[in-house]
Order: C-alpha cells, then structure tokens, then sequence
C-alpha cells in the first residue's frame, strides 16, 4: 500500500512550506529515515527525513513551489502502485524568475537542478549549491566526515572560471529574488516593524568590573566547557537577572492577550552566511555563566553550520542581538515577534577618565559599551523600560549581584 509524505508543520507559526529541493526523484528507492526533500518553513530551511521505506512513486509539487501543511505532496510505496495524478489538496505557489530585461537573458521555464542529493551535504550547502548551479561532487567538504558546508560552496571556485570574475554580469544592475531565508527574513522584520510600536532606548555601560569578573571566571568555565566564556554571556546573565524582576519584558504580545512566562528562553540573534538566524536557549534562566556559554556556542556552531533543528529556533520569550567586535557602537534592533522587547549589544570602545591611583589622580582607560532596547510601547510604558535597561546597567557595573 502506497503511503502519502505530508508537508510538515515545522514551527507553530507554519502554514505552508516551500520545497527548496527535492533530495530524491520519482523511481529512487528510499530508506526509512533518510532525508527526502528540504522545505524552508517560515525560519530556516529543514531537511525532511522519510517515515516509510519503498520507491518514490509520485511528487505533486517541484522545487520552488509551496504547499499547505497536512496536504499531501507525495506517494512511497512499491513499484507499480497506482497513485492518484493529482492531489486536490495542494495549492501551488510559483516561484517567479526574475530576469533583468537588460541583460539579453532568455527566460527559462526551469533551472536545471545539478547540485547532487548522493553527497553529504547542510541544508544550506545543497540550497546556495543549487541556486549558482554548482556540482556539489565536484566540492571538498571540511564538515564532520566530509559533509559539505554553506563556506565550502561559497568559497568553490571551478575550473572554468578560476581566473575570471564570478560575479561578472551583463549590465549595470543584479536582479535578486526576494526568496528563500533572505524572503522569511523581510517578512518578519516588515510584520513586526509595522504592527508593533517600537521604542529604543540606550545606556552606557562601564564594563571595567565585568571585564575583570571574565578575567576571573575565565580558566574555570574554559576547564569545565572547553569554550571561552565572552562579555555576552554576562550580559545574557545580568539580562535574566533583570528579567526576574521586570517579567513583564519577558512575554509575548498577541491580539487577545499579553503571555507573561516565568521561564526565559533567550533567544541569540546569529549572523550567519545568508541571513540571520535566532535559536533558542531554553530555560536559560536556571543556568550559571559556565552553562550559558556552553550552550550559546554550541547553538551558534549549529547555526554557522546549517544544522539547526526546528525545535532550536522555536519557544523564545526574549532575544539579545550583539555586534560583537563591531566598530558600530549602537543600533535600534528589530522585536523578534511575538516577544515584547529585545536588547542590542554594541561593540565595545574604550574611553579615558579621570580616575585614582596609589600616586594620586590619573587618567585610566574604561571599556564601555551601548546598550539599546528596544520594547513594544503596547506592552510596557517608557518608566518601567528605562528601569529594566538600568538594572541591567548595575548588575554589569557591580556584576557580585548576578551570583545572588
């Protein structure tokens, strides 16, 4: 009996799913648990792995085309069973091919697909392979064993064009679609700018004593993690810390009420190759600085590497955004929505105050660093704002209260 392969429900915010390639083709034999398709939900691109094992008998949509969640985009079963030719419940999007009239292109119906579904490959490896039309066969992974990564495919350079300008094009403008990540990402950032009301504000931070507490706490969390704690792992700190006395921050705003949560899921804004990816620490709140920075790099290794799951990027009540060794000193960051407030990093800078010595008055040199956050003015007012940014302020200016 023929079994159907359903488009998933990846995230509670999903309502469809875009298929960014098919990893097999009709007539290939597949293995339960082994990946069949790669679907960008409304977050990040997932590779979907089979539940039966048998022949790929039919696909109703192709790569581009989107499809609800539950419907039916598939059949595997044995050879020769009869499926239906259509499915009913698919409701097809095309993915339009944007062609700059200058360039003298002729348009195509189809792209041909060559990046190669028999090599280990991330999810974002195999989707920049397909889109610049690169043989992944023809690529050295440096991935756990071997696997293709996103840098990989970036850095490839064939033989035919060693040599020869590789983003070469026929006239003075470059056409991109709005698609994939790069689509999701201006969605959610257009919906969260338009429907909620934001408010910035900034403070500056001295961080002379957090940057004495890292030197201190440095060689006992890289002895127990094997990772090296960063400044953001005691501003995630000192932000939980404040969180626990200003819950109202910690919470989503919907159309029917506002969620108040009493467990922190701290979302860290990374950047990675091709957009911007925010995975999830969940019950951050209970973990100590050696805890923290464990699991942010590990969440950022994933994200850096395409291997994120979908459950990673689900459950945030709070999200920080840092530039890290930027020279940009201060930004007004963008809600991650449903949540009702995130906090932006700047880069560190250095400035000279007066200050006292053993021999008297000198000028000392003083790392600082900008804060911005920025809250939804429907949720909180301006008052109870400017006091959760200057509680995390003190906690990072006399961080003894962060062990409290």
């Amino acid at each position: 009996m023929a079994h159907e392969v359903t488009m998933p429900k990846l995230s509670s915010t999903m309502d469809e799913g875009t298929i960014t390639l098919w990893l097999k083709e009709e007539g290939d034999s597949v293995e339960i648990g082994e990946a069949i398709f790669e679907v960008m939900t409304d977050k990040i691109a997932i590779e979907v792995e089979a539940y039966e094992e048998g022949m790929l008998l039919k696909k109703y949509i192709g790569d581009g085309e989107s499809a609800p969640v539950n419907s039916v985009i598939a059949y595997i079963g044995e050879a020769g069973e009869i499926v239906p030719e259509t499915t009913p419940s698919v409701e097809i999007v095309e993915t339009e091919v944007v062609i700059s009239e200058t360039a003298g292109a002729t348009p195509e119906a189809k792209t041909e697909n060559i990046a190669t579904s028999k090599i280990r490959a991330t999810p974002a490896a195999r989707r920049i392979a397909n889109e610049k039309q690169i043989n992944l066969a023809e690529i050295n992974g440096s991935g756990p064993k071997g696997r293709i990564q996103a840098l990989d495919v970036k850095n490839y350079q064939s033989p035919k064009t060693t040599g020869k300008n590789s983003h070469e094009i026929e006239s003075d403008v470059e056409v991109i679609a709005w698609e994939g990540m790069r689509k999701v990402i201006a969605d959610r950032m257009s919906y969260s700018k338009t429907t909620i009301p934001h408010v910035t504000m900034q403070a500056e931070v001295n961080m002379i004593k957090a940057k004495e507490l890292r030197e201190q706490v440095l060689p006992m969390v890289e002895a127990q993690t094997a990772e090296r704690i960063s400044y953001t792992e005691i501003i995630m700190k000192a932000t939980m810390v404040a969180l626990k006395e200003f819950p109202i921050f910690n919470a989503h705003g919907k159309e029917d009420a506002i969620y108040q949560y009493s467990q922190i899921n701290l979302g860290i804004a990374v950047a990675v190759s091709d957009g911007l990816l925010v995975p999830v620490i969940k019950e951050a709140n209970k973990m100590g600085l050696a805890d923290l920075t464990k699991q942010t790099k590990e969440l950022t290794n994933k994200a850096r590497n395409g291997q994120l799951t979908g459950d990673d990027l689900q459950g945030g009540t709070f999200t920080i955004s840092s530039l890290g060794r930027s020279k940009v000193q201060s930004f007004n960051p963008i809600i991650n929505a449903p949540e009702v407030a995130i906090l932006g990093v700047g880069g560190m800078k250095s400035i000279w105050q007066m200050g006292e010595s053993e021999v008297g008055p000198e000028f000392v040199e003083v790392p600082t660093l900008n804060l911005s956050l920025s809250f939804d003015h429907r949720v909180a007012d301006g008052a109870p704002a400017a006091a959760f940014l200057s509680r995390i302020v003190e906690l990072l200016e006399n961080p003894l209260g962060l062990l409290l």
